[in-house]
């Protein structure tokens, strides 16, 4: 029996985790993907050119953030599958909990060992398009040793640090403070964003 490239049941996955979503605008999914599909995920993520991100108010970036980053287009076949499933989450939440969202985006990242990322919001100052944070992890074997973990502040204002362990999906609104902890070792990852913008899904 066959299964069709990145078909997630994201009721099965997320309708018992839901009222703490509510509550703490964070969640966590683990054993998200099958494994041909993460697979794929990460040989894509593994041969892609990246680039370094943009300055930020001109600072150096690496002082705010040390990833290399590659935006997914239809260049990146693996990548605009995974996006599809993004888009089912996306109405899965319209459904849901009437989010208004209308378009995905998401890069590929890559830290090198001794950076991360400072405390920031998805939403800068003013802005309000992205509606809820995605961030997929690509990592074997990733241990508390190797650092790296993302923290976030939830909205009762309880901070939470997760690893980002292989398969694993750290769910958030996009208006939360989180950062990336320094990494010891080099971590791959998708960042994505759920948005009340552009074309509808």
């Amino acid at each position: 029996m066959t299964t069709t490239p990145f078909a997630i049941d994201w009721h099965t996955l997320i309708d018992p985790k839901l009222d703490d979503f509510i509550a703490t605008g964070t969640m966590v999914l683990d054993d998200v993907f099958h494994a041909t599909d993460l697979t794929a995920l990460q040989a894509e993520s593994g041969f892609i050119d990246y680039r370094q991100a943009h300055l930020t108010h001109g600072e150096r970036e690496s002082a705010i953030r040390g990833d290399s980053i590659r935006w997914i287009d239809e260049s990146c076949p693996v990548g605009s599958a995974y996006l599809g499933a993004i888009d089912e989450l996306g109405r899965y939440f319209n459904a849901t909990l009437y989010t208004g969202i209308r378009s995905s985006e998401a890069h590929y990242a890559c830290y090198p060992s001794g950076f991360g990322y400072k405390w920031h919001s998805d939403n800068p100052k003013g802005r309000d398009e992205r509606v809820i944070s995605a961030v997929f992890y690509l990592n074997d074997n990733w241990t508390a040793d190797n650092g790296g973990a993302i923290t976030v502040v939830d909205k009762t204002g309880e901070t939470t640090g997760l690893l980002p362990q292989l398969n694993r999906l750290v769910v958030f609104d996009s208006n939360l403070l989180h950062q990336v902890e320094i990494t010891h070792r080099r971590r791959f990852s998708i960042a994505t964003w759920l948005r009340c913008d552009e074309r509808l899904i």
